[in-house]
């Protein structure tokens, strides 16, 4: 049970270097994450029923982040929400499998599901480093790939 503290605490310490240092890529996919996160610990656990089918509800959730991860991904002018999207496709084929093989022992869903989200976290706070190394590098880091997204300068 301590590495549920353990992966609370990093990821609120994460999300909140995102919101406080990052772009709005960042902030996006941070927000996006810890209503995941808040809506998964919402979904009622039971020790002795969870894990041995498709968990619905943490589908849905995962569905509605990838979707959100994908838009991100599409339209930031970053390279890292890509990697974020394809880790948590992984954790998507985590309930796939599940679906596909009954046999599945519930603690290797359970473990496969949670693991992932520590590469997530990751890759979040490596796209904040980033974005602050190419401010103090070049004064400025667009943060979303369409021209018409970005304020202008000129103006």
């Amino acid at each position: 049970m301590i590495h549920v503290y353990i992966f609370n605490i990093l990821q609120a310490v994460v999300c909140l270097y995102a919101l406080l240092r990052g772009g709005r890529p960042e902030r996006w996919t941070a927000i996006m994450l810890f209503v995941a996160s808040v809506a998964t610990y919402l979904v009622p656990f039971d020790p002795a029923t969870s894990f041995r089918s498709v968990d619905m509800a943490g589908l849905v959730i995962d569905l509605a982040l990838m979707a959100g991860l994908v838009v991100v991904a599409a339209v930031a002018n970053r390279f890292w929400p890509l990697w974020l999207a394809a880790l948590h496709l992984l954790a998507i084929g985590v309930h796939g499998v599940r679906g596909l093989d009954p046999g599945l022992m519930p603690w290797m869903y359970a473990v496969a599901a949670g693991k992932l989200a520590y590469p997530m976290i990751l890759v979040l706070a490596l796209g904040v480093m980033r974005h602050q190394r190419r401010l103090a590098l070049y004064g400025h880091d667009p943060d979303w790939s369409l021209p018409w997204r970005e304020p202008r300068d000129d103006v």
